[in-house]
């Protein structure tokens, strides 16, 4: 009887030394790895296998054992990094957590929609023909402040965002209009579509033609004159993204002949603002609009360094193109 117990014991001492091996053991990790899908609604049975199958886990039932045993039996969906070697428990674990795999992406301040869905196509969180689709649909989203808008192009804020591969492009943007909702500058989003909406086409002028984060207040003051006076706003800036957005067609300067483009985005042949904002601005352009300092100045003229030279009149404007080398 005794031998008996001994050798019952000792089976079961091999068993739970097989299980702990099988659960926490791995002859080693070797650097290769792959990023795994796990779709909401499957069941744990269809995810070991999954593993199985790409080559992750030996077994799907020591998967299942320690999903069990461990009490994690509720996966979480999700985009995940797992290098081959990781053991059953690391894995487990991991996707138990919700430790997702996510990438770091970067929109700078006056990046257009086009723009972020190259990017976004580039580190594998969406297509871009999709994410540009969902950019013309702005009720689609639901949003109240966006009821009258013709595309989110301005509303997408620019922002570092951590992001999963394989990400909806509808929920991509849903993360940047709540970012908006949360640094749109005090209350405006209470206005009426159309204020809020004149003030972000403006914001995002000002984004394009102000490269000096101090000078965007004087130069919305400038514009903002401009449109009190009835004067054409005459930016060189949404000049340039009508030829992009229009003729498909990228340029960094303008000829006096670029500057006949027949586009609603025209600023130099049409008054007032163009229809739609020209780019995403970020939060120093939104708040330079939202609260513009008082001046007299109705001209600007880029100078040495990304600064710009204001004035009054059009003959201190002309002496100040002299000036910067620019006539």
């Amino acid at each position: 009887m005794k031998k008996y117990h001994f050798g019952f014991i000792v089976v079961i001492y091999l068993f739970s030394l097989i299980l702990y091996l099988s659960f926490y053991y791995s002859p080693e990790i070797n650097g290769v790895s792959q990023t795994m899908v796990i779709q909401p609604g499957l069941t744990n049975r269809v995810i070991a296998k999954d593993f199985k199958k790409n080559g992750l886990i030996i077994s799907p039932v020591l998967f299942l054992a320690f999903t069990f045993l461990s009490d994690q039996g509720q996966l979480i969906a999700g985009n995940y990094r797992f290098q081959t070697g990781e053991t059953i428990s690391q894995i487990v674990n991991k996707i138990a957590q919700g430790h997702f795999y996510q990438i770091k992406v970067t929109f700078p301040e006056g990046s257009t929609a086009k723009q972020m869905a190259e990017w976004l196509e580039q580190t594998g969180i969406c297509r871009q023909e999709d994410y540009l689709n969902l950019t013309q649909q702005p009720t689609v989203f639901q949003k109240p402040w966006l009821s009258e808008a013709k595309n989110l192009e301005g509303y997408l804020f620019p922002d570092t965002y951590y992001l999963s591969p394989g990400t909806d492009p509808k929920r991509v943007i849903e993360i940047q209009l709540n970012r908006f909702e949360e640094i749109y500058p005090g209350n405006l989003l209470e206005e009426s579509f159309t204020e809020m909406n004149k003030k972000v086409i403006l914001a995002s002028i000002v984004e394009r033609e102000a490269r000096v984060k101090n000078e965007k207040p004087i130069v919305a003051s400038v514009f903002l004159n401009r449109l009190k006076m009835n004067m054409k706003l005459e930016s060189c800036a949404t000049v340039i993204y009508a030829w992009n957005q229009e003729k498909g067609i990228q340029l960094s300067s303008l000829s006096l002949d670029d500057l006949t483009l027949p586009s609603p985005y025209n600023t130099y042949l049409h008054q007032g603002l163009p229809p739609t904002p020209i780019c995403n601005p970020g939060l120093d352009s939104l708040k330079a609009v939202a609260n513009p300092p008082q001046t007299n100045y109705y001209f600007f003229v880029l100078g040495e360094n990304g600064s710009h030279y204001f004035s009054k009149t059009f003959e201190e404007h002309l002496k100040n193109k002299k000036k910067s080398g620019t006539q």
